[in-house]
């Protein structure tokens, strides 16, 4: 069995745009709402602002863009916002936050929908419009040769809803219960300082071995969107030849 390679899921084997990206901006507007603020929220700027921060979930993201949209304006702010800071900069600079319960529950009915116990109204889960970003079979292939695992912001009944788009079954995997990146030591439970590769789309993805390398020792990063163009391609390349 070779060397690891390690996955991120949300923007790296699964399309997410129709689905954790529209449910932050439905968050938001919920929340704007409540405050009796009506606006329109721009997929583009929670895009944005996700690609460019260390948010770590997506109920951080949905706050800084609640926080954000409440300050005025949100293109500019987005713009402004450092790269590699997340919501701990975002609460400093406004000088308030959000219960995140809250946010968590009102995320959830959008994107579970029916399959979350604690939906606060029936609607159908965008999680449902999500589509694999990697060509069927090839996941399994790659698991014959390698050690195949994920590290994921998803919740355990995320990931096996991923895993249903994806027709594959990770039995290495470390969800957020274990903890959220880019905190280090998430990896070094799954794959023990053995070698190997990650496959992510974000600079929280790339903080995340960084900070693996620091502690830990080496691992290989790529990011889709910078170094690998068709995730399919990449793992067709990996099976070829060995890292």
């Amino acid at each position: 069995m070779g060397p690891w390679v390690v996955f991120d899921v949300d923007g790296t084997l699964i399309d997410v745009s129709e689905s954790y990206d529209l449910a932050v901006k439905l968050t938001v507007e919920y929340f704007l709402r409540t405050f009796g603020v009506e606006r329109e929220i721009k997929l583009e700027w929670i895009r944005k602002l996700r690609s460019k921060g260390t948010f770590g979930d997506d109920f951080k993201v949905s706050e800084a863009m609640i926080l954000f949209s409440l300050a005025g304006d949100v293109d500019k702010l987005v713009e402004e916002f450092p790269a590699g800071e997340g919501i701990d900069w975002v609460r400093r600079k406004f000088g308030f936050e959000i219960f995140a319960g809250s946010i968590e529950r009102v995320f959830n009915t959008f994107y579970l929908g029916e399959v979350y116990a604690g939906r606060l109204f029936d609607f159908p889960g965008l999680w449902r419009r999500e589509k694999p970003l990697i060509k069927p079979g090839l996941l399994e292939e790659l698991s014959e040769r390698f050690k195949v695992g994920v590290v994921t912001g998803r919740n355990e009944l995320e990931l096996r809803l991923a895993e249903k788009i994806l027709g594959f079954h990770f039995e290495n995997a470390i969800t957020r219960e274990f903890g959220l990146k880019p905190e280090p030591s998430i990896l070094w439970k799954l794959v023990k300082g053995e070698k190997g590769v990650y496959i992510g789309d974000t600079l929280n993805d790339e903080l995340f071995i960084e900070n693996y390398r620091k502690k830990y020792g080496d691992f290989s990063f790529f990011m889709v969107g910078r170094d690998i163009d068709d995730v399919s391609v990449f793992v067709k390349n990996l099976l070829e030849e060995e890292l």
